[in-house]
């Protein structure tokens, strides 16, 4: 009988050793900016299943709909909890720093997560090369003009989302870095503030009854897309009349590639960068320097470089579009399963 029981308590612990005790090693916060698409719910749901797959509590607190009093309000509950560390999605990534000081003051790492916060260093970020998906994107585009006129020219009405948020910040520096080679590109910009889907419908509403021969619009995600769509629809435009390219990879955004509104989305790869984060966590807590260099995460080669604001691991992104939208891979395509 007791050969047995310590047989039996041998598998336990093998057991626990394998699957980890949620909360073991502490606490970790995560803050969301909002929960209002399908990125930010995945993002949440992944990170805290693979930070409490790691070992650790995963508490998730949301902003709101990118409220920044509220993620700053957050932020100072969370620091009072003395957590292990405190993942961040900013809301507004200038905003937001003079709290991530007051945390790493108090010894708590700070790791961001996909919002790059560029204005005070912090302990690990894991992002999509948000800068790269917009050459992607500009790329995509520079092809879609050229099949359709034979050459890169026309005009494109080109709408970020909110300024304060790096995502669509470093998209538009690497979209207009590859369209700096086709001076026969018209590009009018716009801002979607909040990263509102109805003010991107506005914006594309009001610019497509001046400019009705706009050739492309290129929306920074794919529930702007969604709403564009909407208002071409509504205008009377056929399925790609007007081309629309997008970034995210979200369900609605390979959708809209599925029904022809939409030809092309740039894929984040946000599963991967929550793995990045729990892969790294272990040493972000006990105050480790990750080494630079390439890793693989979850299938992909990912970058860790050290940025003026700390360590930074990015992870690639991809094109999607008709011919690849149904892959399995898409996180888009892994929601509700």
């Amino acid at each position: 009988m007791k050969g047995k029981l310590l047989v039996m308590l041998a598998l336990v612990i093998g057991l626990a050793g394998l699957l980890g005790y949620a909360g073991d090693k502490g606490t970790v916060y995560y803050l969301a900016p909002n929960q209002f698409d399908e990125m930010q719910t995945t993002a949440a749901a992944w990170i805290q299943k693979l930070v409490e797959e790691v070992g650790y509590k995963c508490v998730v607190m949301v902003a709101g709909s990118e409220d920044v009093s509220l993620q700053i309000n957050q932020m100072e509950d969370a620091i009072t909890q003395h957590p292990a560390a405190i993942i961040l999605a900013a809301a507004n990534a200038d905003a937001i720093v003079s709290s991530v000081e007051e945390a790493r003051a108090a010894g708590i790492p700070v790791i961001v997560y996909d919002r790059v916060i560029s204005g005070t260093y912090v302990d690990f970020t894991s992002v999509a090369g948000c800068k790269k998906m917009g050459i992607a994107a500009g790329h995509k585009i520079a092809s879609l003009l050229k099949e359709k006129y034979g050459e890169v020219r026309g005009n494109i009405l080109d709408i970020m989302g909110d300024p304060g948020d790096m995502y669509t910040v470093l998209i538009e520096e690497g979209f207009q870095e590859v369209m700096a080679n086709y001076p026969e590109v018209k590009i009018n910009t716009k801002i979607a503030y909040g990263w509102e889907a109805t003010t991107g419908a506005n914006l594309a509403d009001d610019w497509l009854t001046v400019h009705p021969d706009t050739d492309l619009i290129f929306a920074h995600a794919d529930h702007l897309a969604a709403a564009i769509a909407s208002v071409l629809e509504l205008k009377g435009y056929e399925k790609g009349e007007i081309l629309l390219v997008s970034t995210a990879g979200m369900p609605m955004g390979l959708d809209l590639i599925r029904e022809g509104w939409c030809q092309a989305t740039v894929q984040q790869p946000v599963i991967a960068q929550a793995r990045g984060v729990a892969m790294f966590l272990d040493k972000i807590v006990q105050h480790q320097c990750p080494k630079p260099g390439t890793y693989d995460v979850g299938g992909l080669e990912a970058t860790l470089v050290y940025q003026d604001y700390g360590p930074e691991l990015q992870i690639p992104g991809d094109v999607i579009t008709i011919d690849n939208v149904d892959d399995p891979r898409w996180w888009g395509n892994q929601v509700g399963k």
